[in-house]
């Protein structure tokens, strides 16, 4: 089977899943803000139908993931940038169920952070979400069938690079190109009738047989 181009795919955790908070010092009878806090990736979860197929990570699939310059953004925009790994400003730490929680650093003097504190603490922003990229051969495929339901299962076994994390006000775990194009071409893979066997070579099966 043809392997897909490997893209950059998005996905979401809203509600308990994703954790997000504002982190607080306690300052006499006052609270200060000091950090957005959210879980990206949950493993061993599987999210809900996202077009034919479901999806699980697996726990170790961040084992190996380039996670060297990660930024945190606010709904993916880049023009909306609230911290960085490589300047400290944004800490990811591994959970124990191998997946991936943020912690970004509160700047009472940036703008952006203050439009997504005030969103947070209303309510407004309800989930967390991770932009990725699948290894090479870094997910496998399996089909469940009962009497009335057919679906395929994706497992990602092995995610090289992880790009952004972000707080989102509308998360849904989103539907992926790159990885509906991989159930496509499995599909059809599974779909092609084998090959005819030429006669002679029936024929000489059948004399081996005989043999």
């Amino acid at each position: 089977m043809k392997k897909p181009a490997k893209t950059t795919e998005k996905r979401f955790l809203k509600g308990e899943k994703a954790g997000i908070h504002v982190e607080y010092r306690q300052e006499g009878e006052s609270q200060t803000p000091v950090a957005f806090v959210g879980k990206a990736i949950v493993c061993n979860s599987r999210s809900h139908n996202l077009g034919g197929f479901v999806e699980i990570i697996d726990p170790k699939a961040l084992d190996n993931a380039d996670m060297s310059d990660v930024v945190g953004l606010f709904n993916h925009d880049r023009s909306m940038v609230l911290g960085r790994t490589t300047s400290g400003t944004l800490t990811l730490t591994r959970d124990k169920d191998g997946g991936l929680s943020y912690r970004i650093a509160y700047d009472p003097n940036d703008p952006d952070h203050q439009r997504v504190m005030a969103k947070i603490q209303r309510g407004d922003v309800v989930g967390s979400s991770f932009a990725f990229r699948v290894a090479p051969n870094g997910d496998s495929w399996d089909k469940e069938e009962t009497d009335t339901t057919s679906i395929y299962v994706r497992t990602v076994t092995k995610i090289s690079k992880i790009s952004d994390v972000c707080p989102v006000t509308v998360p849904a775990y989103a539907n992926s190109t790159a990885a509906k194009r991989s159930l496509d071409s499995l599909r059809a893979e599974r779909a092609t009738p084998p090959a005819a066997v030429p006669l002679s070579v029936r024929k000489r099966q059948q004399e081996l047989l005989a043999i």
